[in-house]
């Protein structure tokens, strides 16, 4: 006998809530929400207008007001929204998403009573790994401000920069705040848990706190230390690449102290040192006295900082150095480091088909601290614009005598003639990292000079036409490249879904480009409903502009591809619809840039709309992820050895601002819109460009303002952060390698928080490398 038995509800426990509800004057909806019997739950509100939801947050911001009745304080939440939305509705009033539990009392906003409370943040500091804190401070002026670690002052912090939060993809008012970055003492790297708190002068506490742990040289490196755990070091190697430590720059010598390089090997290679100029010749004779190498004979060809002469040179090859298969080149005034010749000849054992050398060096300021000069592996576009690997360098015999038939006069053009019929495509230059030398400060304006006429007449060689005009350069000369422009047909892709204010500046702020370049637009509809956007879309055919409707969820990969099977163009620009032009030639300088056949993409400088920059190019490996360089900086900062005043490769930069061949993207396959469908889609794509041989450049001569994420929302919403964790996922899977090896960067620098912030700690692998782009795995789908 069967018997039915009727299913019974359960009904769900609602949580007992403690809550706040708040209105500003300037749109912002704040509040907080917790549960005292689970004060360490976290709610995702949902923000309605007149019973509609019109956003939502997720409330694990600091929260003031609550913090008196809970302890963990991290519960409250804003938002902003348009105030003429808000003259136009009646009620305001929030509730726990898919519970429906009220969120605070709802707000009568036809009422005079109705009081504005600010509860946005106004200051946030974030540990970022090892012994290294960023954060801002809302304050018009600089701040000075107390580290306190575990109840005893340790530092003074200084919040000078400037850093850009908020606008519509938080939920919040966008302003500039100021900004600061720091570390604490290398003592409490001891592998136990500690709280730092930040305090202004006047003792009051900011309302951010952190807990940090921190291990010396790393988890690996104390689980090595101890022993009797080899089976932990697995785990300690991945908590090092996500959680990775560094220390700041200024420390660079006692870093140094800590971290030598390895003694390479001997090697039986005679070298020939060649010291170009004769201010400084003596100095660097001193240090090759003192090499550890002795296989080596030297000569002094005088004249001006960084000439040569070409005759010279051959005189002093064929007579005093005709046994040297390998010779040193370097400016008068280096100070060789003790083991630079043995390492550049241990190099050249390890690699017998490098044609040419070149290392880190070291700067010494005028307070005595020593600084370091950090470079990528072989960079061909920054060495025509800084040509930052010509003070020092090693070349083979024959290359070399080949390269002097171009009758260089200086050390640009004698390291550029290497290049002369090879052109970019030379594989063969070897990147040694870490410091072969200390380098004088040079004549920036006379060095300017030289470069120019140098990358000029390396370009002529390769039968280029190209203006070459000199720059301001900070530490380094710098000039620019502006090579001629054969005509192509370019069209420009902008997606967009509703949000037709952001489509419409975007539009009219590109069109001096779009003219000049005789570009043209296609807009990709993804689903609008808008009636207004609907109209503004249906009247661009008449200004020549056309469209295409994509009718399914968002999915920025699929959107272009599709744009691109469309198309017939030769050169596709990915514009994002919340970019607006700063410059009238900023299409025409990418142009430039892809006009040598090796270059798939290049990428431009973009900045927030309060000048702070949102997009540097991409570094590899940061948090064992990718990360915007220069984030920190503003608009007119030079960067680190002055990257933002030189085109430079990249192994990645960002879609919001992208060019490339159509026939590049068809060739890799456009972008992975099955498991990059949102995020890491353009690192992919430019990971798979350089896995077939093209190279990746950024230019800061074009430039353009981006309210990232404005059009979309944030990858960090409580609603997308599961999806975004997986895409990051799929990446390190497939590009794992790179990740924890970018050419483009330097393994002394850190992988924690922004690129170029201090000294990784411990460094990377520092063995010699090539600028070869690593191999992508498989990676089958559901996997």
């Amino acid at each position: 006998m069967t018997r039915v038995i009727g299913a019974r509800k359960v009904p769900i426990a609602k949580p007992k809530l403690v809550s706040w509800l708040a209105l500003d004057n300037d749109g912002t909806v704040s509040g907080f929400v917790f549960d005292p019997e689970t004060p360490e739950r976290r709610f995702t509100v949902d923000i309605l207008v007149d019973g509609l939801v019109l956003k939502t947050a997720y409330a694990d911001a600091f929260a003031p007001e609550g913090s008196q009745q809970n302890q963990n304080k991290t519960c409250g939440f804003a938002v902003t929204v348009d105030p003429d939305l808000l003259r136009a509705a009646r009620l305001l009033s929030a509730r726990l998403a898919n519970l429906g539990t009220p969120v605070g009392h709802p707000i009568d906003l036809e009422s005079d009573s109705a009081c504005p409370v600010d509860l946005r943040p106004s200051s946030k500091l974030r540990w970022l790994g090892g012994l290294h804190f960023q954060g801002w401070i809302d304050s018009e002026a600089a701040v000075t401000l107390e580290a306190i670690v575990d109840g005893e002052s340790v530092a003074q912090v200084r919040a000078s920069a400037w850093t850009h939060i908020g606008g519509e993809a938080e939920g919040q008012a966008a302003r500039n705040v100021r900004a600061f970055d720091f570390h604490v003492s290398q003592r409490f790297a001891d592998g136990r848990v500690h709280r730092i708190l930040l305090r202004k002068e006047d003792g009051e506490q900011i309302p951010a706190t952190a807990i940090f742990v921190a291990f010396p040289d790393g988890l690996t490196g104390m689980i090595d230390v101890i022993g009797g755990y080899a089976a932990e070091r697995l785990r300690g190697k991945l908590y090092d690449r996500l959680i990775p430590a560094s220390l700041p720059l200024h420390d660079y010598a006692d870093w140094r102290d800590r971290f030598p390089l390895r003694e390479p090997q001997p090697s039986p290679l005679r070298l020939a040192v060649v010291i170009a100029g004769s201010v400084g010749a003596q100095q660097t004779l001193s240090t090759l006295e003192t090499q550890s190498n002795e296989n080596w004979t030297a000569g002094a060809i005088d004249g001006q900082p960084l000439s040569i002469d070409s005759d010279a040179l051959l005189e002093f090859l064929e007579d005093a150095a005709s046994d040297a298969h390998h010779v040193v080149v370097t400016m008068a005034g280096v100070s060789l480091e003790r083991n630079a010749l043995a390492r550049i000849a241990a190099a050249f054992d390890a690699h017998p088909d490098a044609v040419a050398v070149y290392g880190d060096l070291d700067f010494l300021a005028d307070d005595g601290r020593l600084w370091p000069l950090s470079f990528p592996a072989f960079d061909y576009e920054r060495m025509l614009e800084q040509g930052y690997c010509a003070h020092l360098f090693a070349v083979r015999r024959d290359a070399l005598i080949a390269a002097i038939e171009a009758r260089p006069d200086n050390l640009y053009r004698l390291f550029n003639s290497l290049l002369d019929q090879t052109g970019p495509q030379q594989e063969n230059i070897l990147h040694l990292p870490g410091a072969l030398a200390t380098m004088p400060r040079l004549d920036r304006t006379k060095a300017g000079s030289l470069l120019s006429a140098a990358s000029h007449q390396h370009l002529r060689a390769r039968g280029i036409d190209a203006n070459v005009s000199e720059q301001q350069g900070n530490f380094f000369p710098a000039v620019r490249i502006r090579r001629s422009l054969s005509q192509q047909r370019v069209t420009v892709i902008i997606p967009t879904r509703d949000r037709v204010s952001l489509l419409r500046a975007c539009l009219d702020s590109i069109a001096p480009a779009i003219e000049r370049c005789r570009a043209e637009v296609l807009v990709i509809d993804n689903d609008s409903a808008h009636p207004e956007t609907m109209s503004f879309l249906a009247d661009l055919p008449r200004r020549g502009i056309r469209t295409l409707r994509v009718e399914e969820p968002f999915n920025f990969a699929r959107l272009n591809n599709e744009a691109a099977a469309t198309l017939d163009s030769d050169i596709l620009c990915l514009l994002n619809n919340d970019i607006e032009a700063s410059s009238d030639d900023w299409l025409e300088e990418m142009l430039t840039r892809l006009s040598e056949p090796d270059v798939g993409a290049v990428g431009a400088l973009l900045t927030l709309p309060g000048g702070v920059i949102q997009h540097g190019g991409v570094v590899l490996g940061m948090n064992f992820s990718v990360a915007h360089a220069f984030t920190d900086r503003v608009s007119d900062d030079p960067g680190f050895l002055d990257q933002l005043l030189v085109a430079h490769e990249c192994s990645a930069v960002t879609a919001a601002c992208l060019v490339t061949r159509r026939s590049d993207y068809l060739a890799v396959g456009g972008m992975d819109e099955a498991r990059f469908a949102v995020a890491f889609n353009d690192v992919d794509y430019c990971l798979r460009l350089r896995e077939a041989g093209k190279r990746i450049v950024f230019t800061p001569h074009a430039k353009l303002v981006h309210a990232e994420s404005v059009s979309r929302g944030s990858d960090t919403r409580a609603d997308r952060r599961d999806r975004f964790e997986h895409e990051l996922n799929l990446l390190r899977a497939r590009w794992g390698e790179v990740l924890n090896d970018d050419p483009t960067y330097n393994p002394q620098l850190s992988r924690d928080g922004v690129p170029y912030g201090g000294l990784a700690w411990p460094p990377g692998r520092r063995a010699p490398r090539y600028n070869r782009p690593s191999v992508a795995r498989d990676l089958p789908l559901g996997f």
